[in-house]
């Protein structure tokens, strides 16, 4: 968003106003009321109500221009909803129909969500999140070629072919501690890195084998020495270490799908289920058929069938 042109449309709505009604929030008296950021007609958006668009953690990381943005957003959907208020248009019969359709499926929703939170919540333990692992690594492999290898930086080319008359598979690491500018690097734990990690004056590497020394390659920031040391090629799975939060969040995510459909069987033992088999529509044949009439019918896996919410 532009905040020239939204200061134009809005004046009330300047940088400074929104600026001073976010700092002194927090010393307001209690007995003065909620602090109004805007108003369309009779209809007002405060900054209580602003904050209960996002969650709370980005209140401290949000920029001014995103606040103003998510007013700008409130008065454009605060004008069309006035508007068709004054047309009557939330008692159009359709839109009632889809108004109940929404409604039922965010109580639905929230309901299940809140009967879920509600249960103890279950953190994966490093077994079964190592299980799942090795039972799903053809799902954790490499997009693209990782490489890790050592370097030499100096300041002048002179340095470099110095060195390079005097490296070998041996003493590369040994050089690089003593001569590099960057020998503050610990070589114990070098990283392996995808092409887009790599500087473009070092691209060389990229068609290397391991063990292969480059000659002195000059770069923005001084000349280069570099030795492959190990390469792993695209398809090649990944580390556990490095998959194990995503592990955790799929595994949280399978427990909590799980309690739904618990929850879902649960209230459905409750309830009196009839299908009028007859009468429900579609093609007959394939997989996904429907059993013909009078044949004995899984209430439950039909039923998961049928569109959410008709």
């Amino acid at each position: 968003m532009n905040p020239r042109k939204f200061l134009d449309f809005r004046p009330f709505l300047g940088v400074a106003f929104v600026a001073a009604a976010l700092s002194l929030t927090a010393c307001q008296k209690k007995d003065q009321g909620p602090l109004v950021l805007a108003q369309v007609d009779q209809s007002t958006l405060t900054l209580d109500e602003l904050r209960e668009s996002f969650p709370a953690e980005y209140e401290k990381v949000l920029p001014r221009e995103q606040y103003l943005d998510l007013i700008q957003r409130w008065i454009n959907d605060e004008a069309v909803y006035q508007q068709a208020l004054r047309r009557k248009f939330e008692e159009d019969p359709e839109l009632m129909r889809k108004l109940d359709r929404l409604r039922r499926r965010v109580i639905i929703e929230e309901f299940l969500s809140r009967e879920i939170a509600a249960s103890s919540a279950v953190e994966p333990d490093e077994g079964s999140m190592t299980r799942y692992y090795e039972n799903h690594k053809s799902e954790f492999l490499r997009k693209v070629p990782e490489y890790r290898y050592l370097h030499i930086r100096v300041a002048t080319l002179r340095e470099a072919l110095a060195l390079r008359s005097k490296l070998n598979a041996n003493n590369f690491a040994a050089l690089a501690a003593k001569n590099s500018l960057d020998s503050g690097l610990d070589l114990s734990a070098l990283p392996f890195r995808k092409p887009t990690e790599i500087p473009a004056c070092l691209h060389d590497v990229l068609a290397a084998n391991p063990g292969w020394m480059s000659n002195p390659v000059s770069c923005p920031d001084g000349v280069y020495l570099v030795r492959l040391q190990d390469r792993l090629e695209a398809g090649t799975a990944l580390p556990f270490s490095e998959v194990r939060e995503t592990i955790s969040a799929q595994l949280v995510m399978q427990h909590k799908e799980r309690m739904r459909e618990t929850k879902v069987n649960q209230f459905k033992e409750g309830a009196a289920i009839s299908l009028n088999i007859e009468q429900i529509p579609g093609q007959e044949g394939g997989p996904d058929a429907l059993p013909a009439p009078g044949e004995t019918t899984d209430t439950g896996s039909l039923e998961e069938r049928l569109a959410p919410g008709e």
